[in-house]
């Protein structure tokens, strides 16, 4: 969230320019939200691949310590961090891009 509303302060004036030619707020809402979801998406197929190389070092781990012991990263938690972070780029997506939508197009481009 802080990430985004970062993005809100630090973009107000390419906000108030597409606003100013007729950017609806929907547009601008649709155009955050969006980000957030990238950004969330991407953390979470980071998270995913970071846990599946870890499962591979905890296999090497345990087979020194008990021989056919294996660390397997499964579908299901796959799924899970998917679906959470979609949610978390939604939820915290969700209030900059209000935020954003709300400029007025004569403040945002006043900004400095």
């Amino acid at each position: 969230m802080n990430i985004m509303l970062v993005s809100v302060t630090e973009r107000t004036r390419e906000i108030g320019l597409r606003k100013a030619v007729g950017a609806r707020r929907s547009d601008i809402r649709t155009q955050f939200l969006i980000e957030a979801l990238v950004l969330s998406l991407t953390g979470g197929v980071l998270g995913i691949a970071l846990g599946a190389t870890l499962a591979g070092v905890g296999t090497l781990v345990l087979q020194n310590v008990a021989a056919g012991a294996v660390a397997r990263v499964q579908l299901d938690a796959v799924l899970l961090a998917t679906i959470t972070s979609i949610v978390i780029g939604i939820v915290f997506g969700l209030y900059p891009a209000i935020q954003a939508s709300r400029l007025s197009p004569i403040d945002a481009l006043r900004y400095e």
